[in-house]
């Protein structure tokens, strides 16, 4: 039987905007913060508290009033006395007049009557009183005065100087993150600054991973003439859990359309989203086309990329489904650049807060490189740095070779109206 060939191409912006129209946002869940990282926040977070949430030192030396200092130098330093040492946790009751200071350490709170520090390493402390002073009690006991400390000050200091303020890192009522904000580990540490212990984030993604065809076998097994290994369920598996999704491994299925057909409805509601990797193009044993149009809505079938052109989009009882040629770098090349963009969407993320995310660099191509005009272009590229200059270096191993991406850094996007890259041009690189 003769197979229709894929007609109209839909560019990869199309497909995008198809996947856009009927994906929607995942419910939310409260976790401990513990259990924050790369998740998804689903409410904006506003500060319960200033941070600091006092007046504290920012290094150790003295709590003084500043005018004390004025005029001071090596040759005509002024001389204060030390009433009092706080560390960082305690608070001190003595406030400060003119004339007195209190020694201090870094993080502790300053003192009442203080304006600013001054450094340790700008000052001398000596007793005042050397030797000690005994007296006699009414009980025959005695008692020895405590020694005065006098400070000698080397360098004057002005208000402020070397106080964190109340709120200077972050104001109570401020709006401290966005929802949509995927947190790293510096946004979890600002969290926890504020006291937060739990939040409300966007649920994981559920994604089905089901691979088909009759040449491959899982690892472990005998390798036999004819078969190989499955490499796409790994490869996209862990690609999930690098999004903080959670996948289930649906296994293999042959190329057996009642087969495939009873795997897919049972699996569909398991999850949020379905990728199948395999069956997606025009061959005889390429069923999935045939398939999903019996049990759903197929909206795409051939997408202008270059490789994955043999990808299917489609509704299966509501629910999205992605199918991925069965060639490792064709299936990986489009996770990138189309069910990464259906995670975000599902996760509510704000494109603003990505961004950051995605480091790309500037490097000078080292080839000439042709493309297809009207076909968008995904090309891996490793990155050699001679003399301290990056060149971005095509990997050209072909769709089916999973090294193509194993040995790339980063990928170069060549856009539909794009023919030639010329050698040496510099190339902006979306490093993985």
């Amino acid at each position: 039987m003769r197979k229709e060939g894929f007609g109209e191409l839909v560019s990869l912006a199309q497909a995008l905007k198809i996947m856009d129209s009927f994906i929607t946002p995942l419910l939310d869940e409260e976790v401990e913060l513990g259990n924050s990282l790369f998740r998804v926040l689903a409410a904006d977070i506003i500060s319960p508290i200033s941070v600091p949430h006092f007046r504290k030192s920012a290094m150790d030396g003295f709590a003084v009033i500043a005018s004390d200092t004025f005029g001071a130098n090596d040759t005509h330093p002024k001389r204060l006395t030390i009433i009092d040492t706080i560390r960082a946790g305690m608070v001190s009751k003595k406030s400060i007049t003119h004339s007195h200071c209190t020694e201090i350490t870094t993080g502790a709170p300053i003192p009442e009557g203080a304006d600013a520090v001054i450094m340790v390493e700008c000052t001398e402390d000596k007793i005042q009183n050397p030797k000690s002073q005994i007296q006699m009690l009414e009980d025959g006991k005695q008692r020895t005065e405590q020694k005065e400390k006098e400070l000698i000050i080397y360098k004057s200091v002005a208000p402020g100087d070397n106080v964190i303020e109340i709120g200077s890192d972050i104001k109570c009522g401020t709006l401290v993150f966005s929802k949509g904000t995927l947190l790293n580990s510096r946004y979890t540490g600002v969290l926890a600054a504020m006291g937060i212990s739990s939040i409300r984030v966007k649920n994981k993604p559920i994604v089905g991973v089901l691979s088909t065809g009759n040449e491959i076998i899982a690892s472990g097994n005998p390798l036999v003439d004819g078969k190989i290994y499955d490499i796409n369920s790994r490869t996209l598996i862990d690609a999930l859990i690098e999004q903080n999704c959670e996948p289930i491994n649906l296994g293999l299925v042959k190329d057996n359309k009642a087969e495939l057909k009873n795997k897919i409805l049972d699996s569909i509601n398991t999850c949020d989203l379905l990728l199948i990797s395999g069956g997606s193009s025009l061959g005889t044993e390429d069923l999935m086309k045939e398939i999903i149009s019996e049990i759903g809505e197929l909206l795409v079938h051939g997408i202008a990329v270059k490789p994955g052109k043999p990808t299917i989009i489609a509704k299966i009882l509501g629910k999205p489904v992605i199918g991925l040629p069965g060639h490792p770098t064709s299936a990986l090349s489009d996770f990138y650049i189309l069910v990464l963009p259906v995670i975000k969407k599902m996760l509510g993320i704000n494109p603003q807060e990505v961004q950051p995310q995605v480091e790309i660099i500037e490097a000078e191509l080292n080839r000439k490189v042709v493309s297809t005009i009207g076909r968008y272009e995904f090309l891996a590229v490793k990155i050699d740095v001679v003399q301290g200059k990056k060149y971005a270096a095509p990997v050209l191993r072909g769709s089916s070779a999973i090294t193509t991406l194993a040995t790339a850094d980063g990928f170069i996007e060549i856009s539909e109206n794009t023919e030639v890259l010329t050698k040496g041009e510099i190339v902006k690189v979306k490093l993985f």
